[in-house]
């Protein structure tokens, strides 16, 4: 694997810049290791891609970040490199930071691959999940329904990256989890871009798409792969087809 690229310290604005303290999960201790630091400063910008607070095209500066989370630059830019090396960042030729803007064409590879992975991961799962998964992710599944109830995007988002990194962890695979993983920091930001456009609510589409979520949790106890699977694909494709629709788009 090639290294990841040598990131510039821009002075470019943060869009949206982050509120003062936001982040704060970096502790000033002399003993923890900058590897340690870089780690956390990851762990908790792939959150905010997750939770949908970073839309396409949003600038990043490398100051303004360690400043948030209270720690030198460099273990920032460790972080920020391997999330450029996994695509959820990327560094322009005129060396700004960015989350990737709209690209339909990338976009529709995303889905494909999401809809590859993760009805390949719940087929595994269903065959290889002891009892009491499958009552956790009922768990999930009814948090899913009280986050989406509750009217907070970041919450919806992240229950429902809880519930498929699950399944994913859960799957027997490590290597399909960590590309789902990445699949969907990449996916992120474009469906919070797309939930964010005025349109009229559809909250029938969402009570169908968290009822489909509690099917597949009952249905995984059949240990049926191939119905599971393709319950999975369906899930994700119909939400695909949702928010085209929100961005304007159409699927033939």
């Amino acid at each position: 694997m090639s290294a990841p690229p040598r990131l510039p310290q821009p002075a470019v604005e943060t869009s949206p810049e982050p509120e003062q303290g936001n982040g704060q999960l970096i502790e000033r201790d002399g003993a923890k290791s900058a590897n340690t630091l870089s780690v956390q400063v990851y762990e908790a910008l792939r959150q905010r891609l997750l939770a949908g607070e970073l839309y396409p095209g949003a600038k990043l500066s490398l100051r303004s970040l360690a400043a948030g989370f209270g720690t030198s630059m460099q273990p920032v830019r460790d972080a920020v490199s391997s999330l450029v090396a996994e695509e959820a960042l990327e560094l322009t030729p005129a060396r700004v930071i960015q989350v990737p803007p709209l690209d339909r064409t990338v976009c529709d590879d995303i889905w494909l691959l999401r809809s590859l992975t993760e009805g390949e991961a719940a087929a595994l799962f269903a065959q290889r999940a002891p009892e009491a998964d499958f009552e956790a992710l009922q768990g999930l599944t009814d948090a899913v329904r009280r986050a989406y109830r509750g009217g907070d995007t970041s919450e919806h988002m992240l229950a429902f990256h809880d519930w498929s990194f699950f399944i994913a962890d859960r799957s027997g695979s490590p290597m399909l989890a960590s590309l789902i993983r990445r699949l969907r920091a990449r996916n992120a930001p474009i469906i919070a871009l797309a939930l964010s456009v005025a349109g009229p609510e559809e909250p029938s589409f969402m009570e169908f798409s968290t009822h489909i979520m509690k099917e597949l949790a009952l249905a995984v106890r059949t240990r049926d792969p191939g119905r599971i699977r393709d319950l999975r694909r369906v899930d994700i494709l119909t939400y695909q087809r949702y928010l085209y629709a929100r961005l304007g788009w159409t699927l033939e």
